[in-house]
């Protein structure tokens, strides 16, 4: 893991006092817009790159998300950049909105009708964060400003931008400027990221930090990056780094920084200019570009995993903040974006091997030595295979469509496989390929000329909506192939895939079962979103024995026709020490309640797992690594269980039970259940529970007092009860600060 540095706010706060309340006043707070005929009013933030202005809007954000009055219902932090581009934003807000959750609806003007739809009676916070305006983006604007007016009253849009004229085209009277830092606020920064905490003797690394700092013009992204490489240094370093010319410029004093990582992590970094700025990237998917590229190394220790190397350099341009938090997945996965001087640095170092085609810029001939291409336009695909260019020395190509409004989007699958066939013929070296389309179709049928791209590594296919992806029967010959990248789409793949040995990544939507045979041979897997057992030779479940490289969640389906606790423990899953989320679904086989005891029985997760979730178990009792104290390998560290779908009854939580002491979120989801465990009060650090679709459930036991959240959805009486003033279940749940309950 890398250092984490508290982020803090230095010498902003009478900017920061001041924002807070304008945003409680409206269009009564001076600088904002001036129309009572809006619900919204508009404030504005400028000052040039690298002052502080994002930090200072997230940092607005961060404290309305947690202030306890709650004054807007949903707060939105979007980032804009040069291109402004619509649909994105409009998706954007729609996660935001919807706490993560992707939009479905398909072109700029459904998803303009949605989030009107979404933001109706409700008083927003938007941030803008580098927002350019231009004649090109005006149309754009006003269709924003549209949807916005659909907001409840007191809501408020605030601006950044490097120039004042970007708020003000919104309707803002008068932007704050974002002023230099004081000195000592300034020093206060740098040291705080180069010398954090209270150290004795400091007076020495002070003074020599005061000598940095006086080079580095007030630049906050200077003082970050540099502090970052001095922290844990020789006083000896410090004094040579205050004598170095070269962070007189604050670009020089990012070059400084960048100079300061390994090899490695500088080609990284470097690779990252290859997308626009302000794009966002999730740490996994970035990672295993690296990997594909050959940039992440090992060193020749056999026992480490290239993702475990590529995810240190991803710290380590995180503590140093050449990378930096956007947010999270619903998964947890980190999304980051760069900063735009470290973008430019990036493009700095990277030099003629990118190019980048944004929607902003014409087609272009691709010079003949550059390796890596990021084309974001309209038609892009087409344009490029038309171009009958020499592509042969390409190493990466990521393609993202763009339709504009009012043009067809439903273009013929034949054509667009038409013009991958084309491009896959001439794209001999290519490690990388990932295309995104907002294509509304059923299927996708890869070329059979994919194998023509012998040096594949990762392969990545992004499509709007639900899609099936149809590999070729060719496909089994990349044999260098480590990722399948395909997050909202199935796949059909040839029965041969097991021949792809290297394969270390599959990405499919979620819970979606793989339909080839003799996974087992695939001891290289990190990633199986879901594996299905079957009666036929090559599904049993057997196969996972091997897998125990496995990370992340793994789906199991079909427990129902195992037989015995023996051919479950085939599984080993106890040995897949990285799975940190587990799903076992019997279906709904009916078997005997007692052999499907034995299986789960033989079914121990690995110790560290985190989430249990449990479909359709109709056994006789629940397993002694649930139940039992004596079970040193059973998990202990487990935080949510869910029991889903006519699971048995939990009768009781036993009291020397180590499954159930972390325990934070339990589910009891369309069970035919009379009644809650036993012993619930022994949940000590239960926060969240959720009751859904249990009709035959009358009564609470008592609760633990830790909860701080409840949820009780269909559940007929006991729904009722708990909204009946007086009830005992509703006094049962009067301790509970979060109470959701639906009939």
């Amino acid at each position: 893991m890398h250092r984490r540095i508290e982020r803090k706010v230095f010498g902003r706060d009478e900017e920061l006092e001041r924002i807070c309340s304008m945003l409680r006043k409206g269009s009564d707070a001076d600088g904002s817009t001036s129309s009572s005929s809006k619900p919204y009013s508009v404030f504005g933030i400028h000052g040039i790159t690298g002052f502080g202005k994002t930090t200072l809007a997230q940092y607005v954000c961060d404290h309305e998300k947690k202030a306890q009055d709650k004054h807007f219902d949903t707060v939105m932090f979007i980032h804009v950049s040069k291109t402004f581009r619509l649909d994105k934003i409009f998706r954007d807000m729609l996660s935001e909105i919807k706490k993560g959750q992707q939009s479905d609806s398909n072109g700029v003007t459904a998803l303009h009708n949605e989030l009107k739809k979404n933001l109706e009676g409700k008083r927003f916070l938007l941030v803008l964060d580098d927002l350019w305006v231009n004649n090109e983006n005006r149309k754009g604007r006003d269709i924003l400003l549209d949807a916005l007016d659909a907001g409840q009253s007191g809501s408020i849009i605030l601006v950044t931008a490097q120039r004042a004229d970007a708020a003000a085209a919104l309707g803002a009277q008068k932007p704050i400027s974002i002023r230099n830092l004081e000195e000592n606020d300034y020093l206060e920064l740098f040291m705080h990221h180069a010398r954090p905490g209270t150290i004795e003797d400091d007076g020495e690394y002070k003074r020599i930090g005061t000598k940095i700092a006086n080079k580095l013009h007030r630049s906050p992204i200077a003082a970050v990056t540099v502090g970052g490489q001095l922290l844990n240094r020789s006083i000896s370093f410090w004094e040579t780094t205050a004598n170095d010319v070269v962070l007189n410029e604050t670009m020089g004093a990012l070059w400084w920084s960048y100079q300061q990582l390994g090899a490695d992590i500088r080609r990284c970094f470097a690779y990252c200019s290859t997308f626009p700025r302000g794009y966002e990237l999730k740490r996994d998917e970035l990672v295993r570009i690296w990997i594909a590229q050959g940039f992440v190394s090992t060193g020749g220790n056999a026992t480490e995993e290239m993702e475990d190397v590529g995810n240190r350099y991803f710290d380590e341009l995180l503590e140093f903040s050449f990378l930096q938090v956007q947010g999270r997945t619903l998964n947890g996965t980190e999304v980051i974006t760069i900063h735009d001087l470290l973008h430019e640095l990036a493009e700095t170092v990277a030099g003629s091997d990118f190019l980048r085609i944004d929607l902003n810029g014409s087609p272009k001939d691709i010079p003949a030595g550059v390796r890596h291409v990021f084309i974001e336009t309209n038609n892009g695909a087409k344009v490029l295979a038309e171009k009958n260019q020499d592509l042969g020395k390409l190493r990466t190509l990521i393609i993202k469509e763009h339709w504009k409004e009012g043009t067809d989007r439903k273009q013929p699958m034949d054509e667009l496989e038409e013009v991958f066939d084309c491009l896959f013929m001439r794209m001999r070296e290519l490690r990388v390929l990932i295309v995104e389309l907002l294509q509304k179709t059923e299927v996708m049928s890869v070329p059979a000329s994919v194998d023509r791209m012998k040096h594949l590594r990762c392969l990545g296919f992004r499509f709007f909506g639900f899609t099936r992806l149809i590999l070729p029967s060719t496909f089994s010959k990349l044999y260098h192939m480590q990722t399948i990248d395909a997050p909202y789409m199935s796949i059909c793949s040839p029965e041969n895939m097991a021949n792809l040995l290297r394969l270390r990544h599959i990405v499919t939507v979620t819970h979606y079962c793989l339909p080839f045979p003799n996974v087992g041979r695939l001891t290289s897997l990190q990633t199986l979103p879901s594996f299905t057992v079957k009666k036929e030779q090559g599904y049993e479940l057997k196969q996972l024995k091997h897998l125990n490289k496995l990370r992340g969640a793994l789906r199991i389906c079909g427990l129902g026709i195992v037989g015995s606790k023996e051919e479950a423990l085939e599984a080993q899953l106890a040995r897949k020490e990285r799975v940190t989320q587990l799903d076992l679904d019997f279906g709904y086989v009916s078997c005997n309640p007692d052999v499907a005891a034995e299986v789960l029985e033989g079914l121990r997760p690995p110790k560290d797992l985190v989430e249990l979730d449990i479909w359709s178990y109709y056994g006789s009792r629940y397993p002694s690594w649930m139940l039992s104290r004596q079970q040193p390998d059973a998990p202990k560290r487990l935080q949510k269980l869910v029991l889903r779908f006519n699971c048995s009854r939990l009768a009781s939580i036993p009291e020397d039970s180590e499954l159930f002491t972390h325990l934070r979120e339990l589910h009891i989801m369309y069970c035919d259940w009379d009644r809650l465990p036993e012993n619930m009060e022994r949940l000590v650090l239960l926060q969240n529970l959720f009751i859904d679709g249990c009709k035959k459930m009358e009564l609470l036991p008592t609760l633990p007092q830790s909860l701080r959240k409840i949820r009780i959805h269909s559940c007929g009486l006991l729904s009722t009860t708990c909204e009946e003033e007086g009830h005992e279940n509703w006094h049962k749940i009067q301790h509970i600060p979060e109470k959701y309950i639906n009939p």
